[in-house]
């Protein structure tokens, strides 16, 4: 149970990070405390600070926190719970109330702060680091998309139906993306840590992580799972002990070389 605690925080400081929108939502729901005026709003202001406090009270419980690690999202993804947290409608709901405000000066000064409070507390995402001018419409990787349309051809030439593909580990997810019907041993769930229940795709993504690969033995799972394709980094020191496996050189994706398997 200290484990999930320490994670449940950890979770916490890293959805949270340097910025204060978390203080902003808590003010928020503080300002409806105070400034309510009917019992309607005083009703909003106990129904969404209950709420706040039943969500804090799951996520942060081990109890809680442990079972929707487990049996429901992922330890991984628990982040996602902040997801139905409204922290961007009671912000809202707040700045509307101040609106109400019937004296002119106190209604300026609510409206100031608020805005104040967000542009502060805020930062700004049109940046460098956010955004690059994309290479293609699919906003893809264009190996990735040279890499499946190779494979589409030689599959259509040679009347191979079902493609399966071992591929290096950065193209994983963008091929799977593009092209759904490009078989994979794992998805991005193996990139991220979690256990592979199949012992052969397990097997190969062990081997495709290491920098000297085995290929004899990844020839060998290869065919025990039907994997007809294999997509490696641009090397003719590997690609002639490809070639001795039984593999060929169907075309070039920029830096990756696309095999097939044959027999």
């Amino acid at each position: 149970m200290r484990e999930i605690l320490h994670m449940t925080w950890e979770t916490y400081a890293q959805y949270n990070g340097m910025a204060m929108h978390m203080g902003v939502f808590l003010a928020a729901l503080l300002f409806l405390h105070v400034f309510h005026k009917t019992k309607t709003e005083r009703a909003n202001a106990y129904f969404l600070s209950g709420y706040a406090v039943m969500f804090f009270m799951i996520f942060f419980c081990p109890l809680t926190a442990k079972i929707i690690m487990e049996y429901c999202i992922g330890a991984n993804v628990y982040w996602r719970m902040f997801w139905i947290l409204p922290i961007s409608v009671v912000v809202a709901y707040a700045f509307a109330a101040s609106l109400r405000e019937t004296v002119r000066w106190k209604r300026a000064v609510l409206m100031t702060g608020m805005a104040l409070a967000i542009m502060v507390t805020g930062s700004a995402v049109y940046t460098s680091e956010n955004f690059t001018k994309a290479q293609n419409i699919y906003k893809l990787p264009q190996e990735a998309i040279d890499v499946c349309q190779i494979i589409n051809e030689d599959a259509r030439e040679n009347d191979i139906e079902e493609k399966r593909a071992i591929v290096v580990n950065e193209l994983l997810s963008y091929i799977r993306q593009y092209d759904g019907s490009i078989q994979m041993p794992y998805g991005r769930n193996a990139l991220k840590g979690e256990k592979l229940t199949n012992k052969n795709s397990k097997k190969i993504f062990k081997l495709m992580c290491n920098l000297q690969v085995d290929w004899q033995n990844l020839a060998k799972s290869a065919e025990k799972g039907a994997y007809n394709y294999l997509v490696y980094y641009r090397d003719e020191t590997v690609e002639q002990e490809l070639q001795d496996l039984g593999y060929k050189r169907i075309g070039d994706g920029g830096g990756y070389f696309v095999y097939r398997r044959e027999g």
